[in-house]
């Protein structure tokens, strides 16, 4: 028994440890404690676990160890800018020697004011390098060989230096030209003095390298080694060790392309029925969803377009995105962008615009401010379209139409009901009653189509994004399967 929970602790302490490990999956501290105790670990979570890049076997009791790192591959460069924090930096390459991992390491020169290209070549058993007019790089490795290698570049720490040379095209050394020249993902892990952090500057650089795809790990708060203190110290290696294999393991599931060629349309997020030029109408949902779908199904090689209405989160930027504001205008770009392989309206779609009909005997113009007065406001209802019936509709139907279905009552029913009056072929109703739903970061999903129903357990939206994947892969494999046993 001692064996298990000691296995069980040595899988929490991999993702990040206790905190790290809820923050995650969006539950308490103090249920993560409970699995370490009770060394069990809910199914329903395993795929949440899963997630973040880490098998879990919870029928058999396997739980992957420290022994298991072996197992997790991949190639990494690890660029060391210079900053006092780059000490940290020998610690993960300690860490990633434990695994398959091949690491490629360059060190800038500011940061060989701190460290030894010598004691890195030591922990990594390889060549360090540090020049980019070396002859000897040049000839064994030169920086495009380098910048192609790698499935992630890992730049830890990165000073508010490094990370606006990269923000404005500056490639004056090897670290630069190596980050400048790439296709890989890359991240960065940030190291600098509070008030260097929270500069202006520093915001916008770091804006540039988001729009362009490039992920930061948030620097942590606390003392730094100036005396002042706040957020910008480097994250511990173990946290930016975690990022890291979560980052790889997430381009290793998805490395086996399914839907590469596959066009799909994907609608998220409210839309807003406007009453004057200051007020409208709109509803809770957030988009993350409809975003995290789109983001899952363009990780395994489709084309998508998303088209969504306002929301407050970072849009993907991997896949074509349409920004819209109402009903109307949600239909008519979701109409313009077929015929499509695949539709997934995930979008909270207003069913009517509001329209105010007199004050004082007087027809309102929607161009001007409503004015207040003690005599009630009335309005009429206007019909939206309702968009994916209309698609079911369409000459050229997709292959596969999945709608949503956000219900207070009887949500299996009435979700099935949408199922046969819309005539589409698969759809993902939820209870979003008492807010359970909107702007969260979970969801507990019923997936229904013509002969079925499944519940899945609550879990992180992702997760949920990437079965709903899995599921649709699965649809087209058997379709294809289908189709090709009659045609023989």
């Amino acid at each position: 028994m001692e064996n298990k929970v000691h296995k069980v602790s040595d899988l929490i302490n991999l993702l990040g440890g206790t905190g790290m490990v809820a923050k995650r999956l969006n539950i308490k501290p103090s249920a993560i404690s409970n699995w370490k105790r009770l060394n069990k670990v809910p199914h329903n979570k395993t795929n949440d676990l899963k997630m973040l890049g880490l098998d879990l076997n919870v029928r058999t009791g396997q739980y992957l160890t420290s022994k298991n790192l072996s197992n997790l591959d991949g190639s990494v460069l690890l660029i060391i800018s210079g900053g006092i924090a780059c000490y940290k930096s020998l610690e993960l390459i300690r860490l990633l020697k434990k695994t398959n991992i091949e690491l490629d390491v360059v060190i800038t020169k500011s940061a060989q004011q701190f460290i030894t290209p010598l004691l890195i070549t030591s922990l990594n058993e390889k060549k360090c390098y540090t020049d980019l007019f070396s002859i000897e790089d040049e000839t064994q490795m030169n920086h495009i060989a380098l910048a192609r290698k790698p499935d992630i570049i890992l730049v830890a720490p990165a000073t508010a230096n490094i990370i606006a040379k990269i923000a404005n095209g500056i490639a004056d050394d090897l670290a630069s030209t190596t980050l400048l020249a790439s296709y890989s993902k890359i991240i960065m892990a940030p190291s600098m003095n509070p008030v260097m952090w929270n500069n202006l500057a520093t915001k916008e650089n770091c804006q540039k390298l988001l729009n362009r795809g490039v992920s930061f790990i948030e620097p942590e708060s606390g003392d730094m080694a100036c005396g002042e203190s706040g957020n910008g110290r480097l994250p511990e290696p173990q946290t930016i060790f975690n990022e890291l294999l979560y980052e790889l393991n997430l381009k290793k599931s998805t490395s086996n392309i399914k839907l590469k060629g596959t066009s799909v349309i994907v609608t998220a997020g409210p839309t807003i029925e406007e009453i004057d030029p200051v007020r409208f109408v709109s509803n809770r949902s957030s988009g993350k969803q409809g975003l995290a779908i789109a983001s899952e199904l363009s990780n395994r090689g489709a084309n998508v377009t998303l088209i969504t209405g306002p929301v407050d989160i970072p849009l993907p930027l991997n896949l074509k995105i349409i920004q819209i504001t109402t009903a109307q205008e949600m239909f008519e770009k979701t109409m313009s962008q077929l015929p499509s392989d695949i539709v997934i309206c995930a979008a909270a779609v207003a069913d009517w615009k509001l329209i105010p009909e007199t004050q004082k005997n007087e027809k309102f113009n929607l161009n001007t401010k409503i004015k207040k007065t003690d005599e009630a406001l009335t309005f009429k209802t206007i019909k939206n379209p309702d968009i994916i019936s209309e698609i079911a509709k369409c000459k050229s139907k997709p292959k596969l139409i999945i709608g949503f279905s956000a219900e207070t009552d009887n949500v299996v029913e009435n979700a099935r009901d949408k199922l046969t009056t819309k005539n589409i072929d698969l759809i993902i109703a939820n209870d979003v009653s008492n807010n359970k739903v909107f702007g969260k970061d979970t969801n507990k999903v019923y997936v229904i189509d013509k002969k079925d129903c499944e519940e899945w357990p609550e879990q992180n939206k992702n997760s949920v994004a990437f079965k709903i994947a899995d599921r649709i892969c699965d649809i087209l494999s058997f379709k294809y399967q289908r189709t090709r046993h009659n045609r023989g």
